[in-house]
């Protein structure tokens, strides 16, 4: 009975040696571990020295600088640190005009020099730069060819504007319809950029954002494709009361957007009805109203 005994604690003392070791153990995460913040880009949308046409052109550059940092230093309060707030100046490169031009294309283009003002500027800050293109009679494949220079700075992103698009063919003034391109224009926008990036050795994703306040500006949406060095963002820029724009919002940026592109929300000074929507209702953590953002958009851009 004694020598069982001992055969039996022997045995016990083995197989527990060698369950312990094998076995991996888990820590526990550290208490101090870093939690992962959301990003939230916001910028401030307009064309350089041009009041009429939003918040970036309406004063020099140096109090646009302070404004936008007020801006960020606002969210930042509302929404807490669990939010990295990214600030950026969003410029109007393709000005779409009455007037045909001596290109006949109706379009006017940022001096370079402006161009550069802004993104050497914007460096200094760690802010972003979106060069957006409003397109005329041009395809949105034809319009980026002169911008896709600037991409060598790591700061630099783009937009297409579809409001503006008039057919080559059938030449009127833009703004008289709202204008439209297709999933396969998306396509070729990105495989573009895509390969000038590729062709320069450029590391860093670059953001295309495409507008849209109808579902009739990018039609064919189905068609659009995901490009491994490029994140598309739809921006819903519709404006209106606070509950409208929430309704607009979700019904162009669905389940099916959301596998796509992230997304965008416009805000208009002086066309949204007062008060204007707060960042947390931006961001659907609080209702306007009985409407509620179903989908946290990335980018909130002031006009």
């Amino acid at each position: 009975m004694k020598k069982s005994l001992i055969f039996i604690t022997a045995l016990f003392t083995f197989l527990t040696q060698n369950v312990l070791a094998n076995t991996t153990l888990v820590e526990k995460p550290a208490e101090n571990s870093e939690i992962k913040k959301s990003e939230v880009m916001v910028g401030f949308y307009g064309r350089p020295y041009t009041p009429s046409l939003g918040i970036l052109g309406e004063s020099p550059i140096d109090n646009v600088v302070v404004k936008l940092r007020e801006k960020g230093s606002y969210y930042t309060k509302e929404l807490g640190e669990n939010f990295d707030i990214q600030l950026a100046f969003h410029l109007i490169y393709g000005l779409a005009t009455k007037d045909p031009g001596k290109n006949d294309d109706y379009i006017i283009n940022l001096p370079h020099k402006t161009v550069m003002k802004y993104i050497e500027r914007a460096q200094k800050e760690g802010f972003a730069v979106i060069i957006d293109l409003q397109l005329g009679v041009y395809t949105p494949y034809e319009a980026l060819q002169p911008v896709l220079k600037y991409l060598k700075y790591d700061n630099v992103h783009l937009a297409l504007d579809p409001e503006f698009k008039i057919p080559k063919h059938r030449k009127y003034p833009p703004g008289k319809f709202i204008g439209h391109i297709f999933g396969d224009d998306v396509n070729q926008a990105q495989e573009l950029i895509s390969n000038y990036l590729k062709e320069n050795g450029i590391k860093e994703k670059k953001k295309l954002i495409v507008h849209m306040f109808h579902e009739r500006m990018l039609r064919k949406k189905e068609l659009v494709k995901n490009y491994d060095n490029i994140e598309l963002i739809y921006n819903i820029d519709g404006h209106g009361r606070g509950g409208i724009k929430v309704q607009i919002y979700n019904n162009l940026y669905s389940q099916d957007e959301s596998l796509v592109a992230n997304s965008g929300f416009k805000i208009f000074y002086k066309n949204d009805k007062k008060p204007l929507m707060t960042p947390k209702q931006i961001l659907g953590l609080e209702s306007v109203g009985t409407r509620n953002i179903k989908r946290q958009p990335y980018y909130i851009n002031y006009h």
